[in-house]
């Protein structure tokens, strides 16, 4: 006991510093749950008056996201210690699992749906107790799949497309079954995701964009199918225009923004005025904005950066194993592509995707898949004294 506290093994010899006695970074690990305990006291302050407004208690959407938190952590440590070898050897199983989960979705009495202005919304599963969005999980799934995949591939650039094969038959399906939920913000932040990684696999730029060019019926089922979509768009480009109707959210996060100032209406003033609806989900960097001003907004990205910083470090000391590496460098990427999704939205860079911000956002199902991520990333970035 006495050397792991010195971070010696039990022959006394020295580990890799910033590790605890497995070879998980330390330095990861706290900036981790700085970011999960973080998100949890940000969202006591942002949700509490549409907390009391709808429930009559201000800590409501709190004590649920601290319960969510706990079964994330237990996520975290037992991906966090679970042999990846097993990991990657079940990477098609967890992605066919995955896909099970998001048909199970349109199963009445199993799936469970919510109707709205806009149609009918099939995105959550009805476990009795709790609900949960496999679109969410669907995220980790991929992750891995990519990684082992990416792992297997060692062929030509000459067969470079026989090799997207495979894993399209898995992918494909899940992304359609995510459209038709309909979330249209997590099928463009997991085909980002797939070019992404393809990309970063050396396959040819312009074949990459011949393929791009493939999804473009997928465009072409949101039009038809969901045809206030286009309509989302042009509220997008002038939402003054529609500041009564589809503009009201975005108008009101400009006005989150503008209140908040550098120091917060909390920090300076003691308060709030809360003309954002609902913005403790997608737009929950917008009420940071208006309680901590400009300078909590930036604390928050300097730890992001900070989490960036220390996984790229940690991923250029493995780089000598690949699924590891791949696993690893896909992680990172889906969770800051969340991070830039969330952001161009609150601001108005691109249209209203229902991307929610990691760590912040509330919701159960993307707190425990986020820290799902993060307990892989501190497993393949592991490294043992030996190694």
């Amino acid at each position: 006991m006495i050397n792991r506290w010195l971070n010696k093994d039990d022959t006394g010899a020295t580990l890799l510093p910033y590790r605890d006695h497995d070879g998980r970074d330390l330095i990861l690990f706290a900036i981790i749950l700085v970011l999960a305990f973080g998100g949890l006291l940000c969202l006591q302050s942002i949700s509490a008056t549409i907390a009391e407004n709808l429930h009559d208690d201000a800590s409501y959407f709190v004590k649920r996201q601290a319960l969510w938190l706990l079964l994330g952590l237990i996520m975290m440590l037992v991906l966090a210690t679970v042999r990846l070898e097993l990991i990657e050897k079940a990477a098609t199983v967890i992605m066919l699992i995955s896909l099970c989960l998001l048909l199970l979705v349109f199963v009445p009495g199993i799936g469970k749906s919510i109707p709205s202005s806009h149609g009918s919304f099939s995105r959550w599963l009805n476990l009795g107790f709790i609900s949960i969005q496999p679109s969410e999980f669907s995220k980790l799934a991929l992750v891995v799949f990519l990684a082992h995949i990416m792992t297997q591939e060692e062929a030509s650039e000459t067969r470079k497309w026989q090799a997207l094969t495979k894993p399209a038959l898995l992918i494909i399906p899940t992304l359609i079954a995510i459209l038709l939920e309909p979330q249209y913000g997590t099928t463009i932040c997991i085909l980002s995701f797939i070019f992404i990684m393809i990309y970063s696999s050396g396959f040819p730029l312009l074949r990459l964009l011949v393929l791009g060019l493939s999804f473009l019926p997928l465009l072409g089922i949101l039009l038809v199918f969901w045809p206030y979509r286009l309509k989302r768009f042009y509220t997008w480009l002038d939402p003054y225009e529609y500041r009564f109707e589809g503009g009201y959210q975005l108008v009101t996060s400009y006005r989150a923004f503008q209140d908040g100032s550098w120091l917060g209406q909390k920090l300076s003033l003691g308060l709030a005025h809360r003309y954002l609806p609902y913005g403790h989900t997608d737009f929950a960097l917008a009420l940071l904005a208006e309680d901590f001003g400009w300078i909590g907004v930036c604390l928050l990205l300097i730890v992001f950066v900070l989490f960036m910083w220390r996984s790229l470090v940690l991923i250029k000391k493995i780089m000598h194993k690949k699924f590891c590496t791949l696993l690893a460098s896909g992680i990172l990427i889906m969770i800051i592509l969340q991070v830039i999704l969330n952001l161009f939205v609150v601001t108005g860079l691109i249209p209203t995707t229902g991307i929610g911000l990691p760590f912040f956002s509330y919701g159960g199902s993307l707190l425990i898949s986020t820290l799902g991520l993060c307990g892989l990333l501190l497993n393949a970035t592991r490294i043992q004294p030996d190694t």
